[in-house]
């Protein structure tokens, strides 16, 4: 008889839009490929048929928040799931799901991971409430800092790690006559609606330029009414691949993973989201921005006058630019077979001897 699949549980918030519900999807579908068995708990989302689809199993877990209720039912459903199915490795992307299976893990004995995807807030609650585990996975210096800052983590402890593209979806496309579009993408929560305004903004002063914001939130209604009367302005809402909207792209605008994916494809990047405006990448800033994790943080503020002023060096013909070094780049930095081999050396630690010849 073979070997027992090894066992690995991954918990977060949800499964909707966001950099790092799609790093867990990634990481997820190419785990099992390798020959793990995946659990994936969440609050569930548009990417739980993907990963059906991948044959990944999905556990339902209100993790999306810390009302009482949701706590109590997450522990209940949790402990059942990790003693029946005898779950020795837990890894946490969120706050609330780590703090969850840290108190489990108290009772249960298990190991947990967690990957801080960004730098967060922190006060008195939170940094008491927050848990690590373990071992931790930060995806940039910028996040690793934030950690030794902030944080009672050991420095040991912390592994670095990056979100890892797939280089097989994200590919360059080839000439097409529609390639001519502004492409935004984001989540349209209140906090993270600026371009998307300011683009709205650019469609209306320029209707020659057609502009897509894609993403979903709560002021996607109300940057669809800001729209309604401008028709070169698409808001198609959220979308789990951006691969259509990305083969239309003459320039792209946005910030992280969203950006790393453009990139992927050679498409120029202005690099432009709530924390700050860097402008366009080059092989001049790059190592800028990817040291602050593609987050745009420390750099100038968002302005409409500097928005459209690069949207005008690219669409006038003002300057040439080569973006061929771009995927380059993403092929040898942040390919998701680095993430995932990141992640499984330090998993292997501790999977090695659990599972022998029966």
């Amino acid at each position: 008889m073979g070997k027992e699949k090894k066992v690995i549980l991954q918990a977060l918030m949800g499964l909707d839009i966001g950099g790092a519900e799609t790093h867990v999807v990634e990481l997820s579908k190419e785990l099992k490929k390798r020959g793990y068995r995946i659990i994936v708990a969440s609050n569930g989302g548009v990417y739980e048929d993907i990963l059906k689809e991948e044959g990944i199993e999905l556990v339902n877990v209100p993790l999306h928040t810390k009302s009482p209720w949701a706590v109590i039912k997450s522990i209940e459903i949790l402990y059942k799931l990790i003693k029946k199915e005898n779950i020795n490795l837990v890894h946490a992307h969120a706050r609330i799901p780590a703090f969850i299976l840290s108190l489990l893990q108290r009772r249960l004995g298990f190991t947990m991971f967690t990957t801080a995807h960004g730098i967060f807030h922190v006060n008195f609650v939170l940094k008491y409430i927050t848990r690590w585990g373990d071992e931790v996975f930060a995806v940039s210096k910028e996040v690793r800092n934030y950690l030794l800052d902030n944080y009672s983590v050991k420095e040991s402890s912390i592994h670095n790690n990056i979100n890892g593209i797939n280089l097989e979806e994200f590919k360059i496309f080839d000439d097409v006559d529609e390639k001519d579009y502004i492409v935004h993408v984001s989540r349209l929560e209140k906090g993270t609606s600026s371009i998307a305004r300011l683009l709205i903004d650019y469609g209306k002063n320029n209707r020659h330029r057609k502009v897509i914001i894609v993403g979903g939130g709560e002021q996607l209604e109300s940057l669809r009414e800001e729209a309604k009367s401008i028709d070169n302005v698409y808001l198609p809402g959220k979308s789990t691949d951006v691969t259509d909207f990305l083969g239309k792209a003459r320039i792209f605008i946005g910030v992280g993973r969203a950006a790393l994916e453009a990139m992927s494809c050679n498409i120029p990047v202005i690099l432009a989201g709530t924390f700050g405006y860097l402008g366009l990448l080059d092989e001049g800033n790059i190592d800028f921005a990817a040291e602050n994790n593609f987050s745009a943080r420390y750099t100038n503020e968002i302005s409409y006058g500097s928005l459209s002023g690069d949207l005008d060096l690219i669409f006038q013909g003002k300057a040439s630019f080569d973006y061929s070094w771009e995927r380059k780049y993403i092929e040898k930095n942040y390919s998701l077979d680095t993430m995932v081999n990141k992640y499984e050396k330090v998993y292997k630690l501790y999977l090695e001897d659990e599972y022998e010849e029966s």
